[in-house]
């Protein structure tokens, strides 16, 4: 057999494969005893019938197409090995049908995306922000604020008219061009307004609306409105108040911080500076994941590789395969689990391809990396990345070894430290 390799536009190579008449003939040949060996004609045993009485009836079709695809799969298989060719898709197949037959070379084109090169730029001290940890006044002023809300009160208010800040118990209904739309109707619904929770322009309509007041506002659903069907579309909506609700903040009083039951908290400044420690935490653990991010996309942003669609294609089946997964937990399809979220699942796979491709970059690059700067693993790493898996499982550590064993965790572990390294040589951006 003989075999060239030719490199084409992106990460596609051709393979040109020729497979010597004497061993497609060979092939030929089993593939005619295995198909006369199940063949069944009458005057004769199963399996005895001539050779010829069997071309004269069947002609030779159904032994070529075997024969075919067995060279096939198995001289492109040897092609691959033999040319050390690391594919990541299955192969477009190109015969040449005008020189097929017995006693013929047998000739085809493999064209197959294959593991793209990637070359490195710059990846030791590229220049990334990084986010103070320090918390200040104002976000510790938004989370008690956040807190106190979440324990308000809603009291009725009776002769007023609606402001922004208080909540509306009204009846709507939604049409566009006459028509009432699925999902454009409820009764009873609570909205705060001022909010943003509606569509642009809904919520500021109903301003100075009293009890039992009916009203018609007129909205534009944004362009790129999830349901595709109302985005761009003028609409009406009936609306009929009901109620004007107003929210009551509770009092930070020894009632209040009884009831937080948080261990030495007992005052607004005790809340406060509890609130600093907690959120000093969450912040510097936001942060630190964020400059992660921000490290690696600049050395990802550096680097110069042309990504095999196949490898996205892959990618994006192995995040729809999770919201699979995760659905038939709960006993649902993948669509009525994101249908929670306002979305579909074909919507779903177009929103995450940017995400798939953005995986599979961060994925070749960090492997190059790997590869270039000859990353080995020593006994400490395994000691500080198991324990920070430990944790992650909540588990303890000789559990966690048990269940995923230094060669399954290898590569995983040897990516871990890549990135530290890129971490610890980054440059902060003043």
């Amino acid at each position: 057999m003989k075999v060239k390799v030719e490199k084409l536009e992106g990460s596609k190579v051709k393979l040109i494969i020729n497979v010597e008449a004497e061993a497609f003939n060979e092939e030929y040949e089993k593939s005619f005893t295995s198909i006369l060996a199940d063949i069944e004609i009458k005057g004769f045993r199963k399996g005895k019938a001539p050779r010829k009485l069997y071309l004269d009836r069947f002609g030779e079709g159904a032994i070529l197409q075997k024969t075919i695809d067995n060279v096939l799969n198995s001289s492109y298989e040897e092609a691959v090995i033999l040319k050390k060719v690391n594919v990541v898709g299955k192969p477009e197949i190109d015969i040449d049908f005008e020189n097929l037959g017995k006693d013929k070379p047998f000739k085809y084109t493999a064209i197959v995306e294959v593991f793209p090169e990637v070359e490195l730029g710059k990846y030791l001290g590229v220049e990334v922000k990084k986010e103070s940890d320090e918390v200040s006044e104002q976000e510790i002023d938004d989370y008690v604020a956040r807190e106190l809300k979440n324990r308000s009160e809603l009291e009725l208010l009776e002769n007023t008219a609606l402001e922004n800040g208080h909540t509306a118990v009204f009846d709507f209904c939604g049409s566009v061009d006459g028509v009432e739309f699925e999902g454009g109707k409820a009764e009873n619904y609570s909205l705060e307004i001022g909010s943003g929770s509606f569509i642009p322009g809904f919520e500021e309509q109903m301003l100075g609306m009293k009890p039992e007041e009916e009203r018609t506002i007129k909205v534009k659903f944004p362009a790129e409105y999830q349901a595709q069907e109302l985005a761009g579309k003028d609409a009406d909506f009936a609306i009929k108040l009901h109620e004007i609700k107003h929210r009551v903040l509770p009092t930070t009083d020894d009632a209040f911080f009884e009831e937080l039951k948080l261990e030495g908290v007992n005052s607004l400044d005790t809340w406060r500076e509890h609130l600093k420690n907690v959120l000093a935490i969450d912040k510097k653990e936001a942060n630190n994941n964020k400059f992660t991010d921000d490290v690696i996309a600049a050395v990802c942003a550096e680097a110069k590789v042309t990504i095999p669609e196949t490898m996205i294609h892959d990618r994006l089946e192995q995040m729809v395969d999770r919201v699979e997964q995760q659905a038939k937990a709960y006993g649902l399809t993948a669509d009525q689990l994101l249908s929670y979220q306002g979305t579909t699942l074909e919507q779903y796979k177009e929103l995450m391809k940017e995400s798939a491709a953005k995986s599979v970059l961060e994925e070749l690059v960090i492997g190059k990396i790997i590869e270039t700067e000859k990353v080995k693993l020593l006994k400490a790493d395994y000691d500080v990345y198991y324990a920070d898996l430990a944790k992650q499982y909540n588990q303890e550590v000789p559990a966690v070894e048990k269940n995923f064993p230094k060669e399954r965790v290898e590569h995983y572990f040897k990516t871990l430290k890549t990135i530290d390294l890129l971490k610890e040589k980054a440059v902060i951006q003043a």
